[in-house]
């Protein structure tokens, strides 16, 4: 594949790739597909395996393929775990410092 073909590739996947809002700008997988689209034309190496592998990602292709069991998902010592923890990661970003305070006590008592 020519490098502007690959410049191209790279340019679609920044398009499509989802913003992170846990982690800082500058560790965004975005920042890397950048730099790839503003390397030196004359790229030493076959960056074909790279694109075809962030494309496999973007799609889920590997979970499609090998998708995990309702008992891995919902294990029997806490069924709830994971669904818990993707609603953790989803109010993270937005939750204010007041609320992260409220939230560290919530989980040191507990009263369940």
């Amino acid at each position: 594949m020519s490098r502007q073909q690959i410049a191209l590739h790279y340019s679609r996947l920044l398009s499509r790739w989802p913003v992170d809002r846990l982690r800082p700008a500058e560790l965004h997988f975005q920042r890397l597909l950048q730099n790839r689209i503003q390397e030196a034309p004359a790229g030493s190496r076959d960056e074909s395996h790279d694109v075809n592998a962030a494309y496999l990602l973007l799609d889920n292709a590997i979970r499609k393929r090998h998708p995990l069991s309702d008992s891995m998902m919902h294990p029997a010592s806490k069924p709830d775990h994971y669904d818990a923890l993707a609603k953790e990661l989803d109010e993270a970003p937005d939750r204010t410092w007041f609320a992260n305070v409220v939230k560290r006590m919530q989980n040191l008592i507990r009263f369940k």
